[in-house]
């Protein structure tokens, strides 16, 4: 009897244990919701913060929990009802509301993420943008400087200033923004280099339309417009800037001697820029939210990094060849109006630095003599 009553103690344990689950089915699910939900994401497992704040014991009440939720605060976006229902942001606040509250394991990534507020975010690529555009007009100045420039000024003039602007207006649409005189020399290198030229310029538009339509980057559907921008536009970048890593393995002319090292440091931070986007949105839809806060993070400084050192890479390309293109033209005008220029012209655009190396070593093996400052007048 002591046997069968053992037995019997042994299998009814499963069916008590079983029903005992079942009789707190809503405590089970109230555990569990905030570690489902993307909050935990920014506030951390133990709801002590990560880049958002702590959220165990709060003190805000459920409306006002709710308000937050809704609209958004500093870098959290706004979660629309879609995303998240009312009746389990009601559960996720009770139940933040009853975790325990430990000091200790408040990250330090929380008092980062405090200075990671949209405004203050706007504020660090503004400097960014600043400090890319007062080099590049910089280097702007220094190309055309050594384009001849003020020694054409006269022969301009004689031409009329109002044609001028035409055929430099002319130029930076046909011959910069949509390259034209790479479509007639190779369409393929053409289609390759405009997935990296329009496909970056999408993701520009698509940042500064996202800024006035949706500033607190709520979670949109891939078909609403501002997702297909961006996405499709990173993905161009992407393709783009592969085809180019695999030239610069294949082409064994691809080094001029002088600038291989930055023109790779621009494509591995426009490689870092796209795939870094790709994963943020990779990861919401897969629903690995502890890890989307880092990712956006890394993205943001990817993307901080290629501003700030345009203008010391590859990324001049976007901008000095326009305008080299555009004095091309002028002066080709202006030669063909008749006028003398003063001075007579190179036809290798982009090759100043390449040319003074070639200089500087051919008159280093002459002699001493030879020796001191070298003044070259270039035309593109």
């Amino acid at each position: 009897m002591k046997m069968i009553a053992k037995l019997l103690t042994v299998f009814s344990l499963p069916i008590v244990m079983l029903g005992a689950a079942q009789a707190q089915p809503t405590n089970a699910i109230k555990r569990d919701v905030f570690g489902t939900s993307s909050c935990m994401g920014c506030h951390g497992q133990n709801a002590m913060g990560g880049l958002g704040g702590p959220l165990a014991q709060t003190k805000l009440s459920l409306e006002d929990f709710q308000k937050i939720v809704r609209s958004g605060k500093g870098m959290m976006p706004a979660i629309p009802v879609s995303e998240m229902q009312d009746d389990k942001v009601a559960a996720i606040h009770e139940q933040v509301k009853a975790m325990p509250w430990i000091p200790e394991e408040i990250p330090i990534a929380y008092k980062v993420g405090q200075f990671l507020s949209p405004k203050n975010v706007s504020h660090i690529f503004l400097a960014a943008c600043l400090f890319f555009t007062i080099f590049a007009i910089r280097g702007i100045i220094y190309w055309v400087k050594l384009s001849g420039l003020k020694e054409l000024q006269p022969a301009i003039t004689k031409m009329g200033r109002g044609k001028a602007w035409g055929i430099v207006a002319k130029s930076l649409v046909v011959d910069g923004f949509l390259v034209g005189s790479l479509w007639k020399h190779d369409k393929k290198r053409w289609f390759m280099h405009g997935l990296m030229l329009y496909g970056f310029c999408g993701l520009i538009l698509a940042d500064i339309l996202i800024a006035i339509a949706n500033p607190q980057r709520s979670q949109l559907p891939f078909s609403d417009p501002l997702k297909l921008l961006p996405v499709l536009s990173g993905a161009a970048v992407l393709i783009g800037v592969c085809y180019v890593m695999y030239r610069y393995k294949a082409d064994k002319y691809i080094d001029n001697g002088l600038t291989l090292g930055k023109d790779f440091l621009f494509v591995n931070f426009l490689v870092h820029t796209a795939f870094s986007g790709f994963l943020v949105v990779l990861f919401k839809r897969a629903g690995i939210h502890d890890w989307i806060m880092t990712i956006y993070i890394y993205h943001l400084a990817a993307v901080f990094l290629l501003i700030a050192t345009g203008p010391f890479t590859r990324f001049q390309h976007i901008y000095v060849v326009p305008v080299l293109a555009a004095m091309t033209r002028l002066t080709d005008a202006v030669v063909a109006s008749g006028a003398e220029i003063g001075f007579e012209r190179e036809p290798s655009p982009g090759r100043h630095h390449k040319s003074l190396k070639i200089t500087q070593s051919v008159l280093s093996q002459l002699g001493p003599e030879y020796d001191g400052q070298i003044n070259m007048r270039y035309y593109p």
